[in-house]
């Protein structure tokens, strides 16, 4: 019995609770906010994150999952904001699914899919001037949408932390893919630390095959903080000013993910 309940906590903490929130005065969320989301977390299936520890590496998988973006609401608890952890301090690669529902209200903006997260984990307006950390992810945006009208013309594009990012919040490097809702979109993020204070890193996006993104990149200058410690699932509306919001519910459905040190 001893043995089962070590098991099950470490396999709990393996699912961390992360929050964010950022871009155009993004607000601050409570890390309480979602502590419930780690139990939707330990659905999927995680491999080896029982040993997150340095020379490690770490891959997972996570299943089929629909997350539903509350009416008049911003970042974390209008979605889902939590993390997988792991650990590389060379290359890593997240590959996952993403659908915008049919009849999905666009609005400005929001986080989406999978993610990876380094050092300190920089987002939410942290910028990562101080070379302590960074993270990859996804967004989608709508220049023409607003908590009044649903939008068109969305397109993704990355969202990146790092040491050298020009301004406050993460840059998208003026990259975009254009989407649709009802449409399957196959996303990859893979990242590669950068050696001591040199810009011999790199971040890459893909989706549906195609690179959107292929950039040299200097991640952190913190000996100590260059780990890629974990992958995310931030999906939510936000921006904090109210014309990120939406006067519907919309859901986007992720059929599969999968992430490994390569």
């Amino acid at each position: 019995m001893k043995k089962i309940i070590k098991l099950s906590c470490m396999l709990a903490t393996a699912a961390l609770v992360f929050y964010s929130c950022e871009k155009e005065q993004d607000l601050d969320v409570s890390q309480t906010a979602k502590k419930d989301s780690d139990l939707i977390a330990n659905r999927d299936t995680i491999s080896n994150n029982s040993a997150i520890q340095a020379g490690t590496t770490a891959k997972g998988t996570a299943g089929a999952r629909t997350i539903t973006l509350q009416t008049n609401t911003l970042s974390c608890p209008g979605g889902l904001c939590t993390s997988y952890g792991v650990w590389s301090t060379g290359v890593y690669t997240v590959w996952f699914q993403m659908k915008f529902n049919n009849g999905f209200y666009w609005s400005r903006g929001g986080k989406c899919g999978y993610g990876i997260l380094i050092g300190d984990q920089n987002t939410g307006g942290d910028a990562a001037w101080d070379g302590n950390g960074g993270s990859a992810r996804f967004m989608w945006y709508c220049p023409s949408g607003s908590n009044t009208a649903k939008g068109s013309g969305a397109y993704l594009q990355p969202y990146v932390y790092y040491r050298d990012q020009p301004g406050q919040y993460g840059n998208d490097f003026g990259k975009k893919y254009y989407i649709q809702e009802g449409v399957t979109y196959n996303c990859q993020i893979s990242v590669k630390l950068n050696t001591g204070s040199n810009t011999d890193g790199y971040v890459k996006y893909y989706v549906n095959g195609t690179e959107i993104l292929n950039e040299k990149i200097r991640w952190v200058t913190n000996d100590a903080k260059r780990n890629i410690n974990a992958v995310s699932l931030h999906t939510f509306r936000g921006g904090s000013q109210s014309y990120w919001t939406a006067p519907v519910t919309s859901s986007i459905y992720y059929p599969s993910a999968s992430w490994d040190a390569l």
